[in-house]
């Protein structure tokens, strides 16, 4: 072998040396450097998320604050409000006194308008089962009720049964008489419902 091939095989010899260390150096260098990024990376979100939760934690500290002061502001004015409302009562209840005393009135008690009787419905004539007759006749007055289906005879005959002689019925007003003839008609075909007054003849 040649002097220059052993200076050439001494230079490769180099090269490779070289060429590994290098190799093993990168191979052992980068896990340190991934480690190290994925680190800081990791201590970043960390920091970011302590930030975070700093910030919502202030919000829910200031919105409970806001609510408390807004609680605390109506309850005062609840406070106050009884409190007038207290003192007017007392100021009305001893001028009511002082006026008793005095055998007035006073102004509210007048000014209020007494309550108005709540208004009766009438029933309309079809919607009565019942009628009430009053009858009068020569021994007196006689006050009865009939089915609105009653005939005229039927009630002259109710009425005999009694020791009423009857040959007609009289309506007072308007004045209408009744012979024996109108016995057939109802009382309610006559317009006696729900109430009505005859003169017996």
């Amino acid at each position: 072998m040649s002097e220059q091939d052993k200076k050439d095989q001494k230079r490769n010899e180099v090269r490779f040396i070289n060429s590994f260390f290098l190799a093993f150096m990168f191979q052992s260098l980068t896990p340190r450097f991934n480690y190290q990024e994925i680190r800081r990376k990791s201590t970043k979100e960390t920091q970011d998320m302590k930030e975070e939760l700093q910030r919502k934690e202030q919000l829910k500290e200031a919105a409970k604050k806001k609510r408390e002061k807004q609680e605390e502001i109506e309850a005062k004015a609840r406070i106050k409000a009884k409190i007038e409302a207290d003192k007017q009562a007392r100021k009305l209840k001893a001028e009511k006194e002082k006026a008793e005393r005095e055998g007035r009135v006073l102004e509210e008690q007048k000014a209020q308008p007494t309550p108005a009787a709540a208004p009766v419905a009438s029933k309309p004539a079809s919607a009565y089962t019942e009628t009430r007759l009053r009858l009068m006749t020569p021994s007196g007055n006689v006050i009865k009720s009939f089915p609105v289906d009653t005939t005229l005879f039927e009630v002259a005959a109710a009425l005999q049964q009694e020791g009423n002689q009857v040959n007609s019925f009289t309506q007072t007003f308007p004045k209408k008489v009744f012979n024996q003839e109108d016995f057939g008609a109802t009382l309610k075909e006559l317009g006696f419902v729900p109430s009505g007054s005859l003169i017996v003849g």
